[in-house]
């Protein structure tokens, strides 16, 4: 039975979201979000129960926020393509937010865990049905016309999402160069506002628009 909210478990959730952003899925730990939140464990088993019943609380809360964010993003812009961009930009700097995340939450889909695989499917794909809708609209004016929304959206999202989980990766295992490219320049053309609204730009004009 869900627990009413108090001050104990908001502190808690904080925590876990500062520990995932900065150490991943792994890295968080029932005693570390105690510890960071300054709670015994007694509470938190009070308001969890278990460290992945915490895990999909603090999850399921970064993603409100994320659609918080993106509906404001969307409704900024005036054009239906200015719409798609300003979707696709919000995408990407979630996905900077939650690339030490990320990574951990598709291996466990990849390695067939069905509870991430189920709470992805029914708590991570709300934006993907806006862009499909803002994709749709666009269509029409692109250089795929002829294509299914579907085939846009394969164009569209991995671009905002996979170039950050891979240097990401890299943060993570210390790695100091890809394909001759520092972590350091990495993280000026991948891991920035700037380079995250490059690539949806270059992502648009892929399709013709």
């Amino acid at each position: 039975m869900a627990r009413p909210p108090s001050g104990t478990d908001l502190k808690l959730k904080a925590a876990g979201r500062q520990l995932l952003r900065e150490q991943g899925i792994t890295g968080l730990t029932v005693r570390g979000a105690c510890r960071a939140a300054g709670v015994n464990t007694g509470m938190f088993h009070y308001y969890f129960g278990s460290k992945e019943e915490f895990l999909q609380a603090v999850l399921k809360e970064m993603y409100a926020e994320f659609m918080l964010n993106f509906k404001a993003g969307v409704s900024a812009g005036g054009t239906p393509r200015q719409r798609l961009k300003n979707a696709l930009v919000e995408v990407g700097r979630f996905a900077l937010g939650m690339r030490k995340t990320a990574p951990m939450l598709f291996a466990d889909m990849a390695h067939g865990k069905t509870e991430a695989f189920s709470f992805a499917s029914s708590n991570l794909t709300e934006h993907i049905r806006h862009i499909a809708a803002l994709a749709a609209q666009c269509r029409p004016a692109s250089a795929v016309k002829e294509r299914s929304v579907p085939f846009m959206l394969a164009a569209l999202v991995p671009v905002m999402i996979f170039p950050v989980l891979v240097a990401g990766i890299m943060e993570r295992n210390g790695v100091k160069k890809l394909g001759g490219l520092s972590l350091e320049e990495l993280r000026g053309e991948i891991l920035s506002d700037e380079g995250v609204a490059a690539r949806a730009e270059i992502a648009l004009r892929g399709l013709g628009l």
